[in-house]
Order: structure tokens, then sequence, then C-alpha cells
């Protein structure tokens, strides 16, 4: 069989597209990691050395928080990169502040977020760790005692508030955002906060972020972890999202004041 030299060209072009077809999906496996069943460690997460972190901001942590701002940015490929650092002994955790995600940046983008992750892989016994017993009397005394504790006394007035704006609002508040959804108990108080933190930083909002820098401190962070949460801003939602971040940080509570300070 002769193959005339247009033909053989053809051919030989075909060849090398598959090829670099196939090495480009052995990278994308070995860079995922989990497709071949193996994780990549926390340490060598490739963000982690861009942003100083106190000791007390383990690599674990600083992911997920890195995670729950990157569903929330709509960010695929970073979830993808966040995912396959996170200790597995950590994945149902990762997808609760994924979840969390859904209220402070909505519904679609959680459900792409969730939706890349079992693509990837997630542990088979991750599902039991995230069950929960439906109790509207418990969501709705949880989130009152979260809510306290985020805002202070400012709390109840701000309940109130919101039941004037929109009758349901103050529900939505309290029996499903602080009640159902953050008082879940896989992710604590502290970890919750940093993660709020890391996705309104990015979203130019900053009489809420003024709230949450405030709140993080009052349920256990370090005025240190909140400070490099609010670095990380560039890393997820881009050079302008860090400068209003900081702005409103440092404007609020220059160093050596604390972030309870009014």
């Amino acid at each position: 069989l002769r193959i005339r030299p247009k033909g053989a060209k053809m051919i030989g072009g075909v060849c090398r597209q598959l090829t670099r077809l196939a090495v480009s999906a052995s990278k994308s496996q070995h860079a995922r990691g989990m497709a071949t069943g193996k994780f990549l460690p926390a340490k060598d997460h490739p963000w982690l050395s861009k942003v100083e972190a106190p000791a007390s901001f383990k690599p674990e942590e600083r992911i997920l928080t890195f995670l729950a701002a990157n569903a929330a940015a709509g960010n695929l490929k970073n979830v993808e990169q966040d995912w396959i650092h996170l200790p597995p002994s950590d994945q149902a955790k990762g997808l609760e502040v994924v979840l969390q995600a859904q209220l402070l940046a909505g519904f679609p983008r959680t459900l792409n977020a969730l939706t890349k992750i079992h693509e990837i892989g997630v542990s088979a016994d991750v599902s039991k760790q995230l069950e929960e017993k439906r109790d509207l009397f418990k969501w709705r005394n949880d989130g009152r005692e979260l809510l306290h504790a985020v805002y202070g006394e400012a709390s109840d007035k701000m309940r109130a508030n919101f039941k004037k704006i929109h009758p349901l609002l103050e529900s939505v508040l309290t029996e499903h955002l602080y009640g159902r959804v953050l008082s879940r108990p896989l992710v604590g108080r502290r970890m919750r906060e940093l993660c709020t933190l890391s996705i309104i930083s990015g979203q130019n909002l900053p009489i809420q972020l003024v709230s949450h820098l405030r709140g993080a401190i009052r349920v256990g962070a370090s005025r240190e972890e909140v400070v490099c949460v609010i670095n990380q801003t560039g890393l997820i939602w881009g050079p302008a999202a860090l400068s209003q971040a900081v702005n409103v940080r440092d404007v609020r509570w220059p160093a050596g004041h604390s972030f309870q300070d009014n």
C-alpha cells in the first residue's frame, strides 16, 4: 500500500494530535491525582506560599478557605486544584464549605462546584458524615445562638430589621442560613467565619465584610488569621478585589486596634 505524500502528511498530523492528547490526558490525570486514587499533600498547594500565614492557620484549613471562595467565584479549575490537595479526611468539611458558598454566592455556582468535585472523586464514606436530622425547632435555636455569637448584641436588632424588609427574610436567615447550614457540626464556627470572609472579600460588600471581620474574631479567629484571609483575596478574586478588601480592613482597623472596635 502506497500513501501519497499529502495523505501521509495528514495521517502523521492525526497521529501527532492523538499523541498530544494522550500526553495531555496523562498529565491531567497526574495533576488531579484523584483520578488514579492518589492525593497530593496539602502542604504542596501552590497558593500556600504566596501569602504569609500564622502557624495556627493550618494548610488544610487555608485550602478550605480557597475552596469555598473558588466555588463562589465559579472557578472550577481552581476548585479542582483545591480538592486534590485537600486531605481525604477533610473531604466532608470541603463539601460543607462549598455548600456554605450557596448562601453567599448563589445556587448555580455551588452546584457546578459540587458537580466538579464529584467528577474528580469523593471518598465513599463521606456521605454518611453529611446526613442530618430534620428539626426546625433545633435549627431556629441553633441559628439564634450562632447569630449572637457572630454579631453580638446587634443580632436581635438585625433579625427585627430583616422582618421589616421581608416577612420571610428573618426566618431564612435564622432557620436556614445560620441554623440548618452554618450550625452543622463538621465545620466549627472559626472556620465558618474564615470561609465566609474568603467568599465575601471579593464581592465588594464592605458592610458585610466589616460585620464578618468582627464576627471572625468573636468566634475565635486570630487577627493574623483574618489578615491572611483578606490578603488571599487577590488569588481568587483578582487585584481590584484585593485592594477593596484591604482598604476596608485597614481603614476600619489600623494596626494595633481590635477588630471589634467601632
